[in-house]
């Protein structure tokens, strides 16, 4: 009888080293994954960060080239803002 429990002790202690290599591993995929997604958002901050600079010093060019059309767009764009939201 010692022998069958001494087998199932044995049983049980492989079966809990299993789970804690699944358990580590598992962690370690996470940890690998949410680096992967944390360069993909920095790599994406950047790209929105740059392509917004580069549209707002666009649109100051095209201000100082044409400042008379850059009022009449923005007044007319106010207007129709202002008349939708009149409506509610």
């Amino acid at each position: 009888m010692s022998q069958a429990k001494y087998h199932a002790a044995s049983v049980e202690d492989r079966a809990a080293q299993t789970v804690g290599e699944a358990a580590n591993a598992a962690g370690a995929a996470v940890r690998d994954a949410t680096s992967q997604i944390r360069e993909a958002a920095n790599d994406l901050g950047a790209r929105v960060r740059k392509s917004a600079d580069n549209t707002v010093t666009d649109l100051a060019k095209r201000v100082e080239q044409q400042p008379l059309s850059a009022v009449l767009v923005a007044g007319g764009v106010g207007l129709i803002a202002g008349m939708l939201l009149a409506r509610r």
